[in-house]
């Protein structure tokens, strides 16, 4: 009898924490880090900044915004709440945000890294100048 007690006990803490044993990959966490760190670093222009400054940026936060968007999915399809994911890049922005706006020791990954992350940029070149063979 002290054993089912016991096993009843246990079991609602085990089926709480199986709701916080989701994991992601590292390429998963290495997306959402660069992707908040991209949007951090870039979301904040200067007063000065020219138009071309203010293009590039807005490259590097909407590439930044796709690999946040791409992680969060992934972090849903692997099991994850709203609320958890909300909270894990709540976190990251804390994490990241001194990094990037200051000398960028501690940070994870290199700003290259991050770069190669980012989805290609469309091509310019035109299908009938693709294939002139």
């Amino acid at each position: 009898m002290n054993k089912l007690i016991l096993a009843l006990a246990i079991a609602p803490a085990l089926m709480t924490t199986g709701a916080f044993a989701q994991t992601v990959s590292e390429d998963v966490t290495k997306e959402l880090w660069c992707g908040t760190a991209l949007v951090v670093a870039f979301g904040a222009a200067p007063s000065d900044a020219t138009a071309e400054q203010l293009a590039m940026a807005k490259t590097y936060i909407d590439g930044g915004n796709h690999l946040i968007d791409e992680a969060t999915q992934k972090h849903l399809d692997a099991g994850f709440t709203e609320e958890q994911v909300t909270k894990v890049k709540t976190d990251l922005v804390a994490e990241i945000t001194p990094v990037v706006t200051g000398d960028g020791s501690g940070a994870k990954y290199t700003f290259e890294e991050c770069v190669g992350l980012l989805p290609a940029p469309p091509s310019t070149e035109t299908p009938s100048s693709s294939s002139a063979n």
